[in-house]
Order: C-alpha cells, then sequence, then structure tokens
C-alpha cells in the first residue's frame, strides 16, 4: 500500500489528497472495521469512520504526512477515544474477532463458532493488547504503522504483539 502511495506521489507532485479520494472505497473499509470492532456499533463506527476522513482531509489540505495508511488509523483511533470521553467512558467495548466475519458476509457456521470463542477470550485481554493484534492480524497493518498508531517504538511494539499474542493463545487453550 505504502509504495503504491510513493510511486503516486511522485508521478502526481505528492498529492496525497488526491491519492486519498482515488482509494477512498479501499481505506473507508478498513478503517469502519477497525471503528466497529471498537464500538460494536454500526451507526456510531460510520459517523467516527467519516469524521475520520474529514479530519484527515482537512489536515492533508495544509499539511503531508509521512505514512497516510498509519495516519488514517491514528486518526480513527483519537476519534474512538474522544467518542468515549464525551460518553464518559474510559473503556472500549468489543465485539473483536466475530465483527471481522460478519462485516465481509461470510457464512460459515464452523469459523463464525471459532471467531466467537476467540472473542470470547481476546475481550480478556487488556484494550492495550487487544488493539495491537487487531491491527497486525484483522487489519493487516506493518509493525511500523501500528508503531505510528499507538505511539511507540517498533521493538516495544514488535514485543507488546508477542505478548499479546502469546496472552491469547495461553487462554484460548484454556478451552
Amino acid at each position: 500500500f505504502d509504495n503504491k502511495l510513493r510511486l503516486y506521489m511522485q508521478e502526481n507532485n505528492n498529492n496525497q489528497l488526491e491519492y486519498l479520494m482515488e482509494n477512498y472505497n479501499e481505506l473507508v473499509d478498513q478503517i469502519f472495521r477497525f471503528t466497529y470492532l471498537k464500538t460494536s456499533n454500526k451507526v456510531i463506527a460510520q459517523d467516527l469512520t467519516s469524521e475520520c476522513f474529514l479530519s484527515t482531509i482537512k489536515y492533508l489540505k495544509e499539511n503531508e504526512v509521512h505514512n497516510l495508511r498509519a495516519f488514517l488509523f491514528k486518526t480513527a483511533r483519537n476519534k474512538i477515544i474522544d467518542y468515549y470521553r464525551q460518553k464518559g467512558r474510559v473503556i472500549y467495548s468489543d465485539e473483536a474477532v466475530l465483527a471481522n466475519e460478519e462485516i465481509s458476509g461470510k457464512d460459515e457456521l464452523v469459523n463464525k463458532q471459532d471467531a466467537k470463542l476467540m472473542a470470547e477470550k481476546i475481550r480478556l485481554l487488556n484494550d492495550d493488547d487487544r488493539e495491537v493484534l487487531t491491527l497486525r492480524y484483522l487489519e493487516d497493518l506493518d509493525i511500523k504503522e501500528i508503531a505510528d498508531i499507538v505511539g511507540k517504538s517498533q521493538m516495544a511494539t514488535r514485543v507488546q504483539i508477542f505478548r499479546a499474542l502469546k496472552k491469547a493463545k495461553s487462554l484460548i487453550g484454556e478451552n
């Protein structure tokens, strides 16, 4: 994704805003899925996704970002935090992995049962661990992008993902 962005920017005078518009459908699906996993509410997730893109468009009119995809996820993350602060809640609510199955429209019963079991176990993880696992394995972001989003070094992010995955595996193995 970032290679496409760099190539596009070289050919089109670094116009990130234009690139964002041309790749909107791909990006909006990823950001919506992320916000839905954090809110468990389709309408709220749609609103937060729209706010994320509006904020990003306003920002890109006057500024450039190094990694547009990571910037979008970080903006979405901040919108989610703001939403919960306004609601007086500090902790995210998650439907975790099951939401990804429902959004993509897959109807395989076995996969849904497995996803539901995993979602129940992953809910036992703390918010930070759930978030890095979601970004890494559901949104397929690389370590650098996740580090940019969560505001940590790549090494700290790599360690957190490893530890979160180890915790998740042990929780799933308990069943």
